[in-house]
């Protein structure tokens, strides 16, 4: 496959690179915010012998470890020693991801962005290669992958590897825009089918290809808005009751990291305030509160929140700490 055979060939670049990773869009120095190192002694906890991390079926997942490999290469943005269990990670990957990768281009890009962040360095890889075999294969409405996610992916990946985002890609973020400023997992349109997961992630991507000041940032932020809880956190949805929950609050604390929002507001301090509520004594977070087990998918989801950084991570960039100031 020819997107495997660019990844693998990122193998020979991890043991020749030794490159600080962090977020293509901070300025400034990161610093370790309260908890983060604590939730990843406990995410360290459940990496197997074999590198990998459980997915909800309890066994080995390619996606699920890709997951873990960039929350713990944000954690090590902000200080903290990471080195032997994303590497370990990054050889799962290795390993296993082939037929991950092979189950669509969303997929492809996050093994992609995982391996860069676990140590590559993204501008010696075979960027034509890699721009050719995610983007292949469009929608009819423009977008890479199964929706709008699998696109936001596509197109950090392609940011990650020093590709230009191509102007359709944004144009078919502005055709898969519900009318709220909102986005849909699946690119659906229909009012009120937007979600803060899929909206701050789109944030992410038009930041990082370069479009902070696009009109569209600004009416996400208006969405995003309309589902931040009385106590600071953010919902799935705006469908009242707002139900805070520590995996909308972690993406949307990033989407705001990525637009240099000024995260000493009242606003964003109340939502790292939040964030940090969700968090229990074993270092883990919880998804909302109604679900009070540590939970592995929020644990990973809180991480880079808290670090500091906006996706895609690369070399030659710093973060800012939510909250800090």
């Amino acid at each position: 496959m020819r997107i495997w055979a660019v990844l693998q060939s990122l193998f020979m670049l991890l043991v020749l690179f030794s490159v600080p990773l962090v977020s293509v869009a901070q300025v400034s120095t990161p610093v370790s915010a309260p908890g983060l190192e604590e939730a990843v002694e406990w995410l360290v906890t459940r990496q197997a012998a074999d590198g990998s991390f459980a997915g909800f079926s309890g066994e080995p997942d390619a996606g699920t470890t890709g997951d873990a490999a960039l929350a713990l290469a944000a954690a090590g943005t902000a200080g903290i020693e990471v080195a032997v269990p994303l590497a370990n990670a990054r050889d799962f990957l290795l390993t296993e991801g082939a037929a991950y990768t092979a189950t669509g281009p969303g997929q492809a890009a996050k093994l992609y962005l995982a391996l860069v962040a676990a140590g590559g360095d993204s501008a010696s890889i075979e960027g034509d290669d890699l721009a050719a075999s995610l983007t292949t294969g469009a929608l009819p409405t423009g977008l890479y992958g199964t929706g709008v996610f699998d696109h936001a992916l596509v197109m950090f990946a392609l940011v990650a590897a020093g590709e230009t985002v191509p102007d359709g890609a944004i144009s078919a973020l502005r055709e898969a825009r519900i009318q709220d400023g909102s986005w849909a997992y699946d690119g659906a349109t229909t009012p009120g089918s937007g979600d803060t997961n899929t909206t701050a992630l789109v944030v992410q991507a038009i930041v990082a290809a370069g479009l902070a000041d696009d009109p569209m940032v600004t009416d996400a932020f208006a969405y995003l808005a309309q589902t931040q809880s009385t106590n600071g956190g953010f919902a799935f949805n705006a469908v009242e009751p707002l139900v805070p929950d520590a995996n909308s609050t972690a993406i949307v604390l990033q989407a705001a990291i990525a637009a240099g929002e000024d995260l000493n507001s009242t606003e964003w301090r109340a939502a790292s305030e939040a964030l940090w509520r969700f968090q229990n004594q074993s270092g883990a977070f919880r998804y909302n509160d109604s679900q009070p087990e540590d939970n592995l998918f929020a644990t990973v989801q809180a991480i880079p929140a808290l670090a500091g950084v906006a996706f895609p991570l690369r070399p030659e960039s710093t973060a800012a700490t939510p909250g800090a100031g």
